[in-house]
């Protein structure tokens, strides 16, 4: 689990901005075709698994990739999945998740739940509950976010809390958006570093399309002195289908 990496952003949160489509958050179901069903899927290659700033995998590349079925009513369902640093026997990370989105007020709303397991290692999987707001001002888009989760006797028998903001702005006609984002945890994952000061994350970059493929290139740190938390450049380069 991701505190046995002294840890954790995404669907939900700051990840759906350093990879494209590594969030379990990654579908709009609020924005999908009216059709009855709406199926996509994603794929991505990133230099390091980021998850709210701390790295899953030892700061090597990862291969990640999801499903996500949309209903005209707004529910949705998916999965993800990425290559990890081993976390017991397992080298993987599968996200199941299931959530509503809808408008209202000139804001898209999401919320849903994550189960984060780890195929192989049977005393590592955990459940976590996620809420966002997006909103357009100007050229700005922006989205705040909460995801809590519950004490669980795999995440230590205690909960965590992680609020985040993130934003994207477009640089004129240059094809470029200038993305980044900023996170805040507190509890079981969120003093990494065994200093007593609760977690802060950001990031900041550069995404654009070419060649068919969506492209991010991000400046990560955290605020935790250690090695999984150093700060990093990050490259992601995903496609959705």
């Amino acid at each position: 689990m991701k505190n046995a990496h002294n840890f954790r952003y995404g669907p939900a949160g700051l990840a759906a901005l350093l990879a494209m489509s590594t969030s379990a958050l990654a579908l709009s179901p609020a924005a999908a075709a009216q059709e009855a069903v709406t199926v996509e899927a994603n794929v991505a290659l990133v230099s390091d698994y980021r998850f709210r700033g701390v790295t899953l995998s030892d700061g090597d590349i990862a291969i990640q990739g999801g499903f996500d079925a949309s209903f005209a009513n707004g529910f949705y369902v998916g999965t993800w999945a990425s290559s990890i640093e081993p976390v017991g026997s397992s080298e993987i990370e599968l996200d199941l998740y299931a959530g509503y989105g809808f408008e209202a007020g000139g804001f898209e709303f999401d919320v849903g739940a994550t189960l984060y397991t780890y195929p192989g290692e049977s005393n590592a999987h955990y459940w976590e509950f996620y809420g966002s707001a997006s909103f357009t001002a100007g050229l700005l888009e922006s989205t705040l976010g909460v995801a809590y989760a519950p004490s669980q006797s795999n995440i230590g028998s205690e909960d965590n809390l992680y609020l985040f903001y993130e934003a994207a702005y477009p640089l004129g006609e240059t094809g470029l958006s200038l993305v980044g984002g900023m996170g805040y945890e507190t509890g079981a994952f969120g003093d990494p570093d065994g200093d007593g000061d609760d977690k802060w994350d950001w990031s900041l970059g550069l995404a654009w399309t070419a060649f068919g493929l969506d492209w991010t290139l991000s400046y990560v740190d955290t605020s935790e002195s250690f090695a999984d938390g150093d700060a990093t450049a990050l490259l992601a380069i995903s496609k959705a289908f």
